[in-house]
């Protein structure tokens, strides 16, 4: 039996910061932000400041355009929506006849979010398990439609698991990309109940529908709100000269363009999350997926954490090089990690290896010199 009604879900244009987002355990209302990948440049904004500048200036989140809504017209038995929370732009509780409850998140994130070995990893890793080769993928993975459009399913299961508790449990997430952004469908919870509700998340899916943002009805706050909102975590730098401050995507704090000349340019990126944003480790070994390398095991990345010096305390500075996952190219990460007043500020430069080494110490001193307030 299914429950008759259309809501429609809408996004405020104040973003919180970026990228893929693990939602840690299985039925949990909780998420946590496990990688960062920003999308493509946008059009270069002009600055309210001029386009060149140092000494003090205070850098506002650029606005960008709001994301798309949802909307479905039935509901498989036993499902209830629970409206949006957090990140998230729907939650579904789902119980069954024998009162097993399993929860569905529905979460939007800007970029492509990895390649598809790279999420599935993620979603194991929260279940204990081990990673998965590229061979391994395909036995993992079936397929299904999101509003017409061909997906992946994967399917996460916890039966080898270390860990007895998430040996019981299942994960089956949806990913789709679409206009530059990733839609995630994340169904988690006991593994016979996950498994029970396999045809009937796939016939929700098949029923979602996207609606531009004008014809949205219900409009939902991001999850941290970006500096130009009262209340959100605010930050000034000294801004390098040169660089060229760019339309801040949706979830990005502030985001500016690096030329260097020949080398090419760099992008360079800021944003905010509360909380430990997923745990340090995790997200430096997606910023090392994002040059195209493998993770780093805790003993190669542990004596990075506190190796930056900045005002009241310290950060943390990894530098990574590879090749662009997408392009093949050369390719280098400077990124950043700072913690202020229960906040985690994630700072990254990317591009050609000669761009970033161009920018490299105007990047750490724009760290260094940072001045931080909590907002109003």
């Amino acid at each position: 039996m299914f429950s008759h009604r259309i809501r429609t879900i809408a996004f405020s244009s104040s973003g919180a910061a970026l990228v893929l987002l693990g939602i840690l355990g299985t039925g949990c209302q909780r998420e946590e932000i496990a990688a960062y990948d920003a999308p493509k440049d946008q059009p270069a904004s002009p600055s309210p400041h001029g386009a060149h500048g140092s000494g003090d200036m205070s850098q506002s989140a650029m606005s960008a355009p709001p994301r798309p809504g949802i909307r479905w017209s039935s509901l498989p038995e036993g499902w209830t929506s629970t409206g949006a929370s957090g990140m998230r732009a729907a939650t579904f509780s789902i119980v069954s006849a024998a009162g097993a409850k399993a929860d569905l998140a529905v979460i939007p994130l800007p970029g492509t979010g990895g390649s598809d070995l790279d999420l599935v990893n993620l979603w194991r890793s929260q279940l204990a398990l081990p990673p998965i080769t590229e061979a391994e993928l395909a036995s993992h993975t079936d397929t299904t439609t999101v509003s017409g459009q061909p997906v992946k399913l994967f399917s996460i299961v916890g039966t080898e698991s270390s860990d007895a508790t998430a040996a019981a449990n299942q994960i089956l997430v949806a990913a789709l990309r679409r206009d530059g952004s990733t839609w995630f469908f994340k169904l988690g919870g006991p593994a016979e109940m996950v498994a029970s509700q396999r045809e009937s998340l796939k016939a929700f899916l098949g029923s979602v529908e996207f609606t531009p943002p004008e014809a949205a009805t219900e409009s939902v706050a991001s999850a941290a709100p970006s500096s130009g909102s009262p209340s959100g975590p605010k930050a000034t730098w000294e801004i390098p000269e040169g660089w060229k401050p760019v339309a801040a995507p949706q979830m990005v704090h502030s985001k500016w363009s690096a030329p260097a000349d020949a080398a090419g340019s760099a992008d360079v990126t800021v944003s905010v999350f509360p909380g430990e944003a997923g745990g340090l480790l995790p997200n430096l070994n997606r910023w090392r997926s994002q040059v195209g390398l493998g993770p780093a095991p805790d003993a190669e990345l542990n004596p990075m954490v506190g190796n930056l010096e900045i005002s009241g305390g310290q950060g943390t500075l990894v530098d990574f090089q590879g090749q662009s996952p997408e392009s093949g190219n050369a390719i280098r990460l400077v990124g950043a990690v700072v913690k202020k007043d229960g906040n985690s500020w994630y700072y990254k430069i990317l591009g050609p290896p000669a761009a970033v080494e161009a920018h490299r110490a105007a990047f750490v001193k724009l760290i260094q010199t940072a001045r931080y307030s909590r907002g109003s």
